[in-house]
């Protein structure tokens, strides 16, 4: 378990819980190198916007410690290489803590006069199943809602609990993520952002964990959205297509990655740089194109 800072993991209090994909799937050494890149990562994102955190770390999560859930969910929200974020409630994960969050997030919700689902998943070991779990404090639930209903197929109110080892967890939501991999986890690339669908090309490299230069026409508002994503992005002049190699030297870049959209594919009129050159946007449907734009830009 790694922090930011020092301070207790145990007691009753709001915590993220930060899920990655792609990284689970590695050896344990390079999924552990991913990991501490994704921490650093959002940790530069939180320093960019002076928002502070607290953050753990162990095999499957990330642990962020916040006093702003609403600015810390727009933060990460954009750290490529998060799945998923869950606002939840934390204590110890004895079965008796687990009933009385679990309760207390019920009532919240307003399950009374309604139905409910108990989603409950542990880790490590412990004296129950995940099926006792459920099975447990969903009638704790019932027992302390009257009127309340249980329905596994289409639940009103689903409420997840999640005991790993000897923490436990409450919570009902699930913000998306930009999944990938954590960017800097990969190889420096070059993208030309000369309108939306080179905004999109280099949002796609970054999010498979390039280091991204772009090179882009002077006052290209699309280059600067970027930023929102990358603190530390740097950025050259783009004057035109025969300065593309010198600009491929002056970013160390190891690809390029173009904008390019269908029509305008055509092999032979491919940059000539000495680097491969990447098209991700080329095949896809110019109403997917401005579904990512708009996300990229928050919209």
């Amino acid at each position: 378990m790694r922090r930011s800072r020092s301070g207790k993991a145990s007691g009753n209090r709001m915590v993220l819980l930060v899920r990655f994909g792609e990284i689970a799937l590695k050896s344990r050494y390079v999924r552990r190198h991913l990991r501490d890149r994704l921490v650093a990562n959002l940790q530069d994102l939180f320093a960019m916007e002076n928002v502070e955190c607290v953050t753990e770390a162990d095999e499957a999560r990330i642990y962020v410690h916040v006093d702003d859930p609403a600015r810390a969910k727009s933060i990460l929200m954009r750290v490529f290489g998060v799945v998923s974020i869950s606002p939840a409630t934390e204590g110890h994960g004895d079965l008796e803590t687990m009933k009385r969050l679990a309760v207390e997030e019920a009532r919240s919700a307003g399950v009374a006069e309604s139905t409910f689902a108990i989603r409950a998943r542990r880790v490590g070991s412990h004296p129950f199943t995940s099926q006792d779990l459920a099975k447990e404090i969903g009638g704790a639930v019932l027992d302390a809602c009257p009127g309340a209903k249980v329905n596994l197929g289409a639940p009103a109110v689903e409420i997840h609990v999640e005991v790993r080892e000897n923490r436990g967890f409450v919570f009902r939501e699930f913000w998306p993520g930009p999944g990938g991999l954590p960017l800097g986890s990969q190889g420096r690339a070059l993208a030309v952002v000369e309108g939306e669908a080179g905004m999109v090309a280099a949002w796609m490299a970054m999010k498979r964990g390039c280091r991204v230069v772009v090179a882009a026409p002077p006052g290209s508002h699309e280059a600067d959205v970027l930023r929102a994503w990358e603190p530390g992005l740097k950025m050259l002049e783009m004057t035109g297509p025969d300065r593309l190699e010198e600009l491929v030297r002056i970013a160390r870049a190891g690809a390029v990655f173009l904008g390019t959209r269908g029509p305008e594919f055509d092999p032979a009129r491919r940059p000539q740089v000495s680097v491969p050159v990447f098209e991700p946007v080329v095949g896809l449907p110019d109403a997917e194109v401005a579904s990512l734009a708009a996300r990229i830009r928050g919209t």
